[in-house]
């Protein structure tokens, strides 16, 4: 169990929260096959995969969760191309134009008579609450898939004080100085650097440590660090962004290995264990985040 990328938000109040109530809450809001004429549906699933009932995983105070989701397939072309054809029918036969509101009613029904036979999708996105450090750490592909798991989330259990990191200083002006006077102690360049001219919003991508010169001229010419590759120590590689997320992790294999020692044919402790050696990782690495970036947790 390795994330990926990281939406990571601080928890403004303490979870206090049973193992088991918990656990109530979340088959409450448990993940049901999408209906006939719904667009979609999403609930929280087992984090074990399948076969497994238990929805939160509770592993040195952390609780891993996943949330699956479903979605109908309707291809826009073959929407506009149906009501094309009813909208051609009706002023063939009627002699009269078809505007706006009757368009729309139209396409309501076509899209009531296609979902029934639409291609469903599936997603799962995992997340987990570390109650030691309240974090609320969600690995999604996008802002909008992160948003979806933390509203679930906050509607199974009424309320969670989730909030985004937000430093004091803009993170953009600090990776800035960064790159001009160095990385923090145990933070290394991966040699990839998202660079944005905030006069036109142009970005340029570079990729490759040589090119630092380059970087230094772009600084100089007012740009602003939006995205940048950091390796921490021998733990991982990521892209860190101004926004203070974490993306395209990748753990060393020297970390992952750690756990080698767990029999091969007990799935489960060696999940575990990979479980809560990521979380330990991740909440050493996002305390110093939060110290680099003044995040002042007490204003949140």
């Amino acid at each position: 169990m390795w994330f990926k990328n990281c939406f990571i938000y601080y928890l403004n109040e303490q979870f206090e929260h049973s193992q088991e109530s918990f656990e109530e809450h979340l088959k409450n809001q448990s993940f049901k096959q999408i209906g006939r004429q719904e667009t979609d549906a999403f609930g929280w699933v087992s984090p074990l995969g399948r076969g497994h009932e238990q929805l939160a995983l509770l592993s040195n105070g952390s609780y891993l969760l996943a949330m699956r989701k479903e979605q109908k397939v309707i291809p826009a072309s073959m929407v506009k191309e149906a009501l094309e054809e009813r909208v051609a029918a009706i002023e063939d036969a009627e002699g009269r134009k078809v505007y706006g509101k009757e368009k729309a009613s139209l396409k309501d029904d076509i899209l009531s008579l296609l979902k029934p036979k639409a291609l469903t999708r599936s997603s799962h996105i995992h997340g987990y609450i570390d109650t030691h450090h309240n974090l609320l750490v969600v690995n999604a592909g996008s802002a909008s898939a992160a948003d979806t798991f933390v509203e679930l989330l906050i509607e199974t259990l009424g309320s969670l004080g989730a909030i985004k990191l937000m430093g004091e200083e803009s993170p953009g002006a600090i990776m800035n100085r960064w790159l001009l006077d160095g990385l923090p102690e145990g933070w290394e360049l991966t040699g990839q650097f998202d660079l944005q001219d905030p006069k036109d919003e142009r970005v340029v991508k570079i990729k490759g440590a040589q090119d630092l010169d380059l970087v230094h001229e772009l600084l100089e010419d007012g740009y602003w660090v939006q995205k940048l590759g950091i390796r921490r120590d021998e733990e991982f590689s990521a892209v860190l962004t101004s926004d203070l997320l974490l993306k395209s992790i990748k753990f060393d294999d020297e970390l992952v290995k750690e756990n080698d020692d767990i029999d091969a044919q007990d799935k489960l402790a060696r999940f575990d264990a990979d479980f809560v050696l990521m979380t330990q990782t991740m909440a050493q690495f996002i305390k110093e985040l939060m110290q680099h970036f003044k995040v002042n947790t007490d204003k949140q």
